[in-house]
C-alpha cells in the first residue's frame, strides 16, 4: 500500500478501530533508538530507521542512543520496546498475531527531513506489514 503524495499530506480523518482486537495483528514502532544485534547502531543526529524482524528475540535487541539514560533498556529492553509484553498478549489471545515487522528509530533534529522524508518512509513501510494496530513507544 503507497501512500499518494496528495491524500498522505491532507488531515486524516477519525477512523473508529471497528476490528475484534482478538483477530487483530498488532506492531511496534519506537523512537528509543532500538536494532536487532549486528544492525547498524543508529548515529548522533540519526533521521534513519530500522527494520526489526517480528519473531526477534528481545535477547537480540540493542540500544544505541545519545537522548536518555538507557541504563533500564540495556537491562530490558521490553521497558522501551515492549515485545515479550505484546507475545504474551497474543498467546493470551488478547489478540490475533504479532506482526512481522516492527520499526525504530533514534533522535534527529533534522525535522523538516523526518516530516517530509522519514516519516512518510516509515508509514509506507509499517503499512506494508498490514497491522490492524500500532503500539508506538518513546526513549
Amino acid at each position: 500500500m503507497s501512500v499518494t503524495p496528495q491524500l498522505a499530506r491532507a488531515c486524516i480523518p477519525y477512523t473508529p478501530f471497528k476490528r475484534a482486537l482478538g483477530e487483530s495483528r498488532v506492531g511496534l514502532v519506537t523512537t528509543a533508538g532500538v536494532h536487532p544485534e549486528g544492525a547498524e547502531p543508529f548515529g548522533d543526529n540519526d533521521p534513519t530507521f530500522r527494520v526489526i524482524p517480528g519473531d526477534a528475540a528481545a535477547s537480540d535487541l540493542r540500544v544505541s542512543a545519545g537522548h536518555y539514560d538507557t541504563t533500564a533498556a540495556d537491562a530490558d529492553i521490553n521497558c522501551v520496546f515492549p515485545v515479550d509484553r505484546l507475545r504474551a498478549l497474543q498467546r493470551e489471545g488478547v489478540f490475533g498475531k504479532v506482526a512481522e515487522a516492527h520499526f525504530s528509530m533514534g533522535l534527529t533534529t533534522q525535522l523538516r527531513k523526518l516530516k517530509e522524508e522519514t516519516s512518510w518512509e516509515i508509514a509506507e513501510a509499517v503499512a506494508r506489514t498490514r497491522p490492524d494496530a500500532v503500539v508506538l513507544t518513546g526513549g
